[in-house]
């Protein structure tokens, strides 16, 4: 089977490596598109790595105008290193416009192409679907040309923990990274390149994104403030989120980890974080790895310190992260909810 994934952000990548590494009955192709921030880097480490048949990259941000975008979600569009190719399989997460246009390319080549879609991270198992006008209309226009749509035509669900799946998809299981894993070599090799890592304070805060996307600001900056106060600046150190603004927190005086591009997870699978105490509002990372780490460090979820009622995703999220910490079977470790700043 020859599958191909789309890739937005560097964990989609870090799965989409798993999968290759993985699955012996796949031949895989990746694009990687300038959502992610060092694109053309991770493009030339990508290949070194030849998990992958063929590498591709994807501008996303200049598509151009609205009818031409249109056409292109109708008709299709591939980037041109892959448009001789055939696809079994498409894989992605976000569904968005940029990956109707892929789509829609290859299924022109291939009516029977089959539609997964893949994690990214263990709370996206129930991301709710969006759509805008584009979509929509392109949506209408293929059914009215008897041509598949996308998001209709998804049949599983890539995931490291079936169980957190909710969704009526099927889940296909991921073989689990850890740091015995084989692929960790390959993800250092693309994420890491020559890093040396070394984390000497006691706590390390994962910014997330909203105080700039899903609705109104929450306060993840001020509340990064207030626990450096609580435990001393020099103590604390800010893994920024790739599409957050690092300078904001530097102009506050906070130290801010020159590792910030680099998938928490794989910082995670190597270092021993276990005397490390992470905070962060609703991030992700502090849960993906968890149940499968061998040490788990202490972690402290920091909402109820913020402002979520003007951000519809963040009290999606909220709803989502407490389902997962009271659900036993999903084996988190060491992650409580912080009530006061006095608790650090």
């Amino acid at each position: 089977m020859r599958t191909l994934f789309f890739c937005n952000t560097n964990y989609q990548l870090l799965v989409a490596m798993q999968i290759a590494a993985s699955f012996d009955d796949k031949k895989c192709s990746v694009i990687i598109t300038t959502e992610i921030k060092n694109c053309e880097e991770l493009f030339w480490r990508v290949r070194e790595t030849d998990l992958f048949e063929e590498v591709s990259t994807m501008d996303v941000k200049n598509q151009g105008k609205t009818l031409g975008i249109l056409k292109k979600c109708i008709w299709g569009f591939s980037p041109d290193q892959l448009k001789n190719s055939i696809f079994d399989e498409f894989v992605g997460f976000n569904m968005d416009i940029a990956s109707h246009m892929v789509f829609a390319y290859f299924y022109n080549k291939n009516k029977n192409i089959i539609i997964n879609k893949m994690e990214e991270g263990l709370m996206s198992l129930n991301t709710p679907e969006t759509s805008c006008g584009v979509l929509d209309l392109t949506y209408k226009i293929r059914k009215g040309l008897g041509k598949k749509n996308l998001k209709d035509s998804i049949r599983g669900f890539y995931c490291f923990l079936p169980q957190a799946n909710k969704t009526e998809l099927i889940s296909i299981k991921i073989p689990v990274i850890n740091q015995k894993s084989k692929i960790k070599e390959y993800l250092n090799e693309v994420f890491c390149g020559d890093t040396v890592f070394a984390y000497k304070e006691k706590y390390i805060f994962l910014s997330c994104i909203y105080d700039i996307e899903g609705g109104g600001a929450i306060g993840e900056l001020e509340l990064a403030i207030k626990i450096a106060e609580r435990v001393g600046k020099n103590n604390l150190l800010v893994k920024v989120h790739p599409r957050d603004d690092k300078e904001k927190y530097i102009k506050a005086g906070l130290k801010v980890d020159q590792n910030s591009l680099i998938p928490f997870e794989v910082i995670q699978i190597n270092n021993d974080f276990s005397d490390k105490i992470l905070i962060t509002t609703l991030s992700a990372s502090i849960l993906n790895f968890n149940p499968v780490l061998e040490n788990t460090p202490k972690c402290y979820y920091g909402y109820k310190l913020c402002h979520l009622e003007n951000n519809s995703v963040a009290q999606h999220y909220q709803k989502i992260l407490e389902m997962y910490l009271q659900d036993e079977k999903l084996g988190i470790r060491n992650v409580k909810i912080l009530e006061s700043i006095e608790e650090l």
